[in-house]
């Protein structure tokens, strides 16, 4: 939803700026909150408003990336994961693994 705001410039001249609709929302916070959100306000320069907005998008940002697929599940996926042929241990093994075939190729050093 959309509003416009008035705004009065000259006599000759209205403008209107385009403003998203706002709901207000109330919140109790305990003093350690409060201290903590003045100071966020008094260091960044913005109003207590833009401060919660901020915390908001940034903890709805972070959720979304918890909620998602894992980095395992994206590469299953898409198949990237079983593409390759060699021992499965190679992940952990893969010292023993590098170490046999430098032997092989250039001998025992």
């Amino acid at each position: 939803m959309t509003t416009f705001k008035k705004l009065g410039i000259s006599k000759e001249r209205t403008s209107y700026r385009v403003t998203p609709a706002v709901t207000r929302v109330n919140a109790r916070l305990d003093a350690d909150r409060m201290h903590k959100l003045e100071q966020l306000a008094k260091t960044t320069g913005l109003s207590l408003s833009d401060v919660i907005r901020d915390a908001i998008d940034h903890y709805a940002a972070a959720k979304q990336v918890q909620n998602g697929p894992s980095a395992y599940e994206i590469m299953q996926r898409i198949g990237f994961i079983g593409c390759a042929k060699g021992p499965k241990d190679l992940s952990t093994q893969y010292k023993k693994y590098l170490t046999e075939s430098l032997q092989k190729k250039h001998g025992y050093r």
